[in-house]
């Protein structure tokens, strides 16, 4: 463990969300709050895995299939205690393609694994979002969205830590909550943050919960207005 002398954290927060009602139109009074829904992507660690088998280091697999199946978990737990703003789907990062291209049919699942039924949008809407936790790329605050795929490949600027990052349904950035660093010693005795946190013993496999700062802005700023189009500091 380390030193319990660090008796700080900095957590950078970037993406929150607009500071007024949609009033472009006066007849919009009753417009539906967005997102509608929110579909957190999990990770399978697929390409880790599959290297593994192949290397036939099977210690190593167990060791990444029990951090996948934890991170997930806790994933899972944070949306499900700390997330109201609007219903949670999700979904397998292998069926990232299928999403993209709105084929949600066995697909999407509730929390438990169990296929999801009665979604709370359809194949044409967009008023939903996708959150994933991972890197974010970087995103000026005059953007409305990020839609520079090269920043994938290389990013001089993108933010440091990971964090979690939410999309539109065409999967271009809107907004990231990120944190910079933290330190184990520091969350061991705060169990409320605990529960929903792992770190990898060996490898970068992680979460962070950001599920309730998430939804505090979402429920702060409900009433017909959209998550913010640009990212700024948190206040």
């Amino acid at each position: 463990m380390k030193p319990a002398y660090i008796n700080y954290i900095t957590i950078f927060i970037a993406g929150l969300l607009c500071s007024g009602l949609e009033t472009s139109y006066a007849q919009d009074t009753l417009a539906k709050t967005y997102p509608v829904a929110v579909l957190v992507q999990l990770r399978s660690e697929h390409n880790r895995i599959e290297a593994l088998k192949k290397d036939k280091r099977y210690q190593q697999l167990a060791e990444v299939e029990n951090d996948a199946r934890e991170v997930n978990n806790r994933m899972i737990l944070d949306f499900h205690n700390n997330f109201t703003y609007c219903p949670v789907y999700y979904y397998v990062d292998t069926n990232t393609d299928l999403i993209k291209k709105k084929l949600f049919a066995g697909i999407l699942m509730q929390g438990d694994g169990s296929p999801a039924k009665d979604l709370a949008f359809n194949s044409d809407s967009g008023d939903y979002v996708i959150a994933y936790y991972g890197y974010a790329v970087s995103q000026s605050r005059s953007d409305k969205v990020q839609n520079d795929s090269s920043l994938n490949n290389y990013d001089p600027q993108a933010p440091a830590g990971k964090g979690l990052v939410i999309l539109n349904d065409k999967f271009q950035q809107l907004t990231y909550f990120y944190k910079l660093s933290y330190d184990n010693a520091f969350f061991g005795g705060n169990s409320k943050i605990k529960k929903y946190t792992y770190t990898a013993k060996h490898f970068d496999i992680e979460y962070y919960p950001f599920a309730g700062l998430f939804n505090r802005k979402l429920l702060h700023r409900a009433g017909g207005q959209r998550v913010q189009d640009k990212p700024s500091d948190l206040k």
